[in-house]
């Protein structure tokens, strides 16, 4: 799947790009990352998800779930079609999922552990900056839930 050359991620940054999906359907979902090739007719959807370690199984099954049909559809056009969702635990204990992506995507072993170490690093210090914002007032629900 190394002839995957273009890519959108679905990110909040400060230019507030916004994700637009590849012309190959029309959905209001928005996976965390698409890779494809419009020449070879392939995309790879990851959905990224960072749960407690024990929640990982039921998260994919969920993300999994979630983009059956868009990726049913892109099918449908005659694309081939993978829908990657990985999970990396809160505490930073990637997923069985995190590791048969980067196996899928071409990653040899050294490449892959040391990917797998900075996920989980990276989701461990994102859970801990968002555990010290727990009792910020900004972070509460308002009167309407939001």
């Amino acid at each position: 799947m190394s002839d995957l050359n273009e890519m959108a991620v679905d990110v909040i940054s400060a230019h507030r790009l916004r994700f637009e999906f590849p012309e190959v359907v029309q959905t209001s979902l928005r996976p965390d990352i698409v890779l494809w090739s419009s020449k070879d007719q392939k995309i790879i959807l990851v959905e990224l998800t960072v749960p407690w370690e024990e929640g990982c199984e039921e998260a994919h099954e969920r993300k999994a779930a979630k983009y059956l049909q868009l990726a049913q559809d892109c099918r449908d056009r005659g694309w081939q079609t993978w829908v990657f969702p990985v999970e990396i635990g809160c505490r930073g204990f990637p997923a069985r999922s995190a590791w048969n992506f980067l196996s899928a995507i071409g990653m040899d072993e050294h490449s892959k552990k040391q990917a797998a170490r900075q996920m989980g690093e990276e989701a461990e210090r994102a859970s801990c900056w968002i555990w010290s914002k727990r009792e910020e007032e900004s972070w509460k629900p308002g009167v309407d839930g939001q």
